[in-house]
């Protein structure tokens, strides 16, 4: 049985090449083409399409908005396919994963499709068709209240303590945005540690995302460069298509070298440095997405001593990642993720106390 897509685009140069893509690819089915948001949300209620390939920026109703009534009114698997980030779609992007769609990939630059975006695009549909997706119901808040004003954090002094304040290290992949988001517009401004985050995405986003969270966020968000301190009250996320560790010299490292169980940034790669070199005050944490990264990592740190955390099934896009952890028996806490800022919390806190207790 073929696949059945739905194409919401309103360029019609670039809908004649996915067309062309779809077409010569076996197993797929094209049964309708939207050059408008609302007759995307209409011909997916007609049609019950497998995916919808969404464009954010169109006529009489924007990508975002036809993912919240798709969502709302017949859920379906959502790829958006957005322009140049620069031209102002990020946002709207990142909204629309909020908002439920799966994942998110850039136009090429130049057309035709590059072999390689062609078959990434390929890849994407037939993975996230699969996926099942549940009724998002909400109104979009459109006067959202600014985060609060950012706290300043300089450098540790050199002398500071080698084990220094703690580090949380998280691992995400699909579902993984709408997730970061939850737990990081909830932790609070006075938040006393790190957050460092792998997060699977197309290549080119990573600086979008830490933008994207850093409008919603107290704390300072930003990719994390080589050599970068390790700050508290600071959330930083691995480049796309390079590995992020902790060193022994306590900085962050930017590390180039072949993907690990085929995920650069590796997740396993971050928590297992923050294993060596953060143990006793660090914390893992394994959110939604395909596989099983993360799951080594998180055995590394159970082993050193340290808290483990995961998304639950309920709230998890994708559960694999997550139940690759708990099938090993190392995960300590399975929450929502609107609860595991609160988690974090508690745990650092727990942290602190035993670490200033007289020994």
């Amino acid at each position: 049985m073929s696949l059945r897509v739905l194409l919401a685009e309103d360029s019609t140069i670039f809908v004649n090449v996915l067309v062309e893509i779809l077409q010569a690819e076996a197993g797929l089915e094209i049964v309708a083409i939207a050059d408008n948001g609302a007759d995307a949300v209409e011909y997916c209620a007609t049609h019950r399409p497998d995916i919808v390939l969404m464009d954010i920026h169109m006529p009489r109703l924007d990508g975002l908005s036809a993912t919240e009534q798709i969502m709302a009114q017949c859920p379906t698997p959502i790829l958006v396919i957005t322009s140049d980030p620069h031209r102002g779609g990020v946002d709207l992007s990142f909204r629309a994963l909020s908002a439920g769609a799966l994942d998110l990939m850039a136009k090429p630059d130049s057309l035709p499709f590059p072999e390689a975006d062609r078959e990434r695009l390929l890849r994407k549909i037939r993975l996230l068709s699969q996926i099942p997706v549940v009724r998002h119901i909400r109104a979009r808040d459109r006067n959202p209240t600014p985060a609060p004003e950012k706290r300043r954090v300089t450098a540790a002094p050199a002398d500071a303590p080698a084990t220094g304040h703690a580090v949380i290290g998280i691992v995400a992949s699909t579902g993984g945005p709408r997730a970061l988001a939850n737990i990081c517009t909830r932790l609070p401004e006075d938040f006393p540690a790190t957050v460092a985050i792998v997060q699977h995405i197309t290549h080119g986003f990573s600086r979008h995302l830490a933008r994207w969270l850093d409008k919603h966020s107290a704390l300072e968000v930003y990719e994390a460069s080589d050599g970068d301190p390790i700050l508290p009250g600071h959330i930083v996320i691995a480049p796309t298509e390079y590995h992020l560790v902790i060193d022994e010299e306590r900085k962050f490292a930017v590390r180039d070298g072949p993907p690990i169980g085929g995920h650069r940034p590796s997740g396993d790669r971050l928590l297992m440095s923050l294993a060596r070199h953060g143990s006793p005050r660090a914390i893992g944490l394994v959110l939604s997405g395909m596989g099983d990264d993360g799951a080594a990592g998180l055995t590394a740190l159970v082993q050193s001593g340290c808290p483990t955390l995961a998304q639950d099934e309920a709230t998890s896009v994708v559960y694999g990642m997550p139940r690759a952890a708990r099938t090993r028996g190392i995960v300590k806490h399975s929450l929502p993720d609107t609860e595991i800022a609160d988690a974090l919390v508690r745990l650092v806190d727990e942290m602190s106390s035993s670490s200033d207790k007289p020994r």
